[in-house]
């Protein structure tokens, strides 16, 4: 995926000489030139204290990236971090609820010895399949130790907290294989870890799309594949497979996004620098290596995924191949402090609307022109911009809109993409982070350029371009942020009193339907949030989570039947038509209570209408509830209803 490696290299030494632009220097100028080793360093190298102290050295630096790069996060969620780190969401709804319970069952499912990548514990008595569904398993086991000691709302808060933060540190890491200024490499974590795409899905609490942690640490294994000394080429490959893996296991579509326009970029960036590839069965091992890792890690997920219990056929979003971005979105910000559109409602964000997620802006769109335009000599900077250019191709889906609203009568290459295996669960609009990742590292790579042109001096290189660098970071940065709502909208999580006292007390095992009741399709993923800070004491029927109808498609992408038809609208935070209680409807209700093996049904004082849930669930029981701790409970154990 990346050429400037060893001809950009040899261009850069060729032309500049020494720092001064001389083509003499100091010895130590020489031996750092040409071996790239300080003089110090081969006298610690040759000690074991001196290999561990280095080690301790870069450990630590990357440390303070992270941390420097998580303090804007902390921004973001400060309304969690001001003191309510345990009690604070931006909602208890929508996909913001999903990610807590999400980030839960991997903790209760490493401490009890159960699979994390399935679980009975919701869509009772049949379970779901979390590889089915945006459950980003690693983030839930990174998190473990503290949703086990502080709850999983703390644990989600640090997660959604540390998501940019890390992402922001993969990127550096990708730039500074590009450059050797760290500044550049600075700027462009910082572009990458806080771009609309990554806010626009922390806001909703998608950890799997924020958490961009891979796709930089990708190219800089394929760069090391295809260019790296033979010797460590096996060593690259097996941690390309090792990446591989790990994406498919955070985010599948991320992982299919990167190898759309990943492949084809390192097929180029091959073509054009096939005199450094080196020898053919060297790089055959590598890819051969990088295969079986990957085979290896994901043949139990994969099994899963699409052969496994409560697997899905066909894609989670029919109509989104023909929903990609508008052209305009790249730089127009839409009206600034709007209130939530229907999307970020959906996903479980009430607050004020940021920009549209392809958003890059005036400033960051001419100073990505003009960096390419500086490091035209540069092979790395075209690879990059291809990636950009096909990653905003496809990001258009399969009708060209120029502005939300008015499509062009245009041919779009995701009309055949779309269709193929795999990709057909692909939403265009996510292609957005890779342009993200491109235009970030050709601006690193522009100013690197910039910094080792002839007509920079090296006085003027080091505070000139310094205040230069400051100026356009600031620039970038705050074109973008100006359109963000910080600190987040959020509110207090309370659970209802039932749930905190009487829940924790339930039998093992025991399966609850609640009202709200939780389903994907206008329904609540509230109860799934009470449920996770009960520490998993129960099962619940229902599940804000996909699962598959008939023919194996996923229920909420087709027209609802009882009693979903009955639960779900009841539930709804949208507004239109109650349903009604015929006997029809009571009667689907009634057997879904035996065909879920409910043992308790509680309605509690939230959701759309409780008094119309009471006496459909009154009917359909045949016997009035008992009221107890501010709730409405039926046991039904041991009880065949009628």
């Amino acid at each position: 995926m990346r050429t400037h490696a060893v001809g950009d290299a040899l261009a850069v030494s060729s032309s500049h000489g020494s720092p001064n632009g001389s083509p003499h220097g100091s010895p130590g100028t020489l031996l750092r030139a040409s071996t790239g080793v300080q003089p110090g360093a081969l006298l610690r190298a040759s000690t074991g204290a001196g290999r561990v102290t280095d080690a301790l050295r870069a450990i630590g630096v990357h440390v303070l990236v992270v941390a420097a790069f998580a303090l804007p996060g902390v921004a973001l969620w400060w309304h969690a971090w001001d003191g309510h780190l345990s009690s604070t969401l931006t909602c208890t709804c929508g996909d913001a609820g999903q990610t807590v319970w999400f980030v839960a069952w991997p903790a209760y499912a490493l401490a009890h010895g159960l699979d994390p990548f399935y679980s009975g514990a919701v869509q009772a008595p049949y379970g779901v399949n979390l590889l089915a569904n945006a459950s980003a398993v690693p983030i839930g086991v990174l998190v473990a130790p503290l949703t086990l000691t502080a709850g999983p709302i703390a644990a989600t808060n640090v997660a959604l907290t540390l998501c940019p933060a890390l992402s922001g540190w993969s990127c550096w890491v990708a730039a500074r294989s590009l450059v050797s200024w760290q500044p550049a490499a600075l700027l462009a974590g910082l572009v990458f870890a806080y771009s609309p795409f990554v806010v626009t899905n922390l806001a909703m609490g998608h950890a799997g799309l924020a958490l961009l942690v891979v796709p930089p640490l990708l190219l800089v294994a394929t760069r090391h594949v295809l260019f790296g000394a033979p010797e460590r080429r096996v060593r690259w490959g097996v941690a390309l497979g090792a990446l591989l893996g790990l994406q498919f296991l955070i985010s599948s579509e991320v992982l299919a996004i990167a190898v759309v326009v990943g492949a084809p970029c390192a097929l180029v960036a091959a073509v054009v620098g096939r005199r450094s590839l080196g020898s053919v069965s060297e790089l055959a091992r590598a890819l051969a290596a990088a295969g079986l890792v990957a085979l290896g890690l994901l043949a139990f997920p994969m099994w899963l995924f699409v052969w496994g219990p409560q697997h899905l056929h066909g894609p989670l979003w029919p109509g989104a191949p023909a929903e990609g971005n508008p052209v305009s979105a790249l730089w127009d910000a839409g009206r600034y402090r709007a209130a939530a559109g229907t999307l970020l409602r959906f996903g479980g964000y009430e607050g004020q609307a940021g920009p549209p997620s392809s958003y890059l802006g005036p400033v960051l769109l001419a100073l990505g022109g003009a960096s390419l335009v500086a490091a035209r000599r540069r092979r790395s900077a075209w690879v990059l911009a291809l990636g950009a250019v096909l990653a905003a191709v496809c990001s258009l889906g399969a009708l060209v809109w120029w502005t939300p609203g008015h499509a062009l009568n245009l041919w779009a290459p995701w009309r055949i993409l779309g269709t193929w295996p795999l990709l057909d669960d692909v939403i265009p609009q996510r292609f957005s982070a890779v342009i993200d990742l491109c235009l970030a590292l050709v601006i690193c790579v522009g100013i690197d350029s910039v910094r080792r042109a002839p007509f920079v001096g090296r006085r003027a290189g080091s505070w000139c371009t310094v205040a230069a660098v400051i100026i356009l970071s600031a620039a970038a940065v705050g074109s973008t942020w100006r359109t963000y709502q910080v600190p987040f909208e959020t509110r207090a999580v309370a659970a209802p009193e039932w749930f905190r006292v009487a829940a924790p007390r339930l039998p093992p095992q025991t399966i609850v339907l609640s009202y709200p009741f939780p389903f994907p399709l206008d329904g609540s993923s509230a109860p799934m949030v009470w449920q996770a800070v009960d520490g998993m004491q129960f099962r619940l029927a229902g599940g804000y989570v996909k699962e598959p109808g008939h023919g194996g498609r996923p229920l909420s992408d087709r027209p609802l039947s009882s009693p979903y038809d009955l639960l779900a609208p009841l539930t709804a935070r949208a507004d239109g038509r109650l349903p009604a209680a015929r006997a029809p409807e009571v009667d689907a209700l009634r057997a879904a209570l035996a065909r879920w093996r409910v043992d308790v049904v509680v309605v509690v004082e939230k959701g759309r209408d409780p008094q119309l849930a009471l006496r459909l669930l009154t009917r359909a029981i045949g016997r009035p509830p008992r009221r107890t701790l501010r709730a409405w409970v039926w046991k039904l154990a041991g009880a065949t209803p009628p």
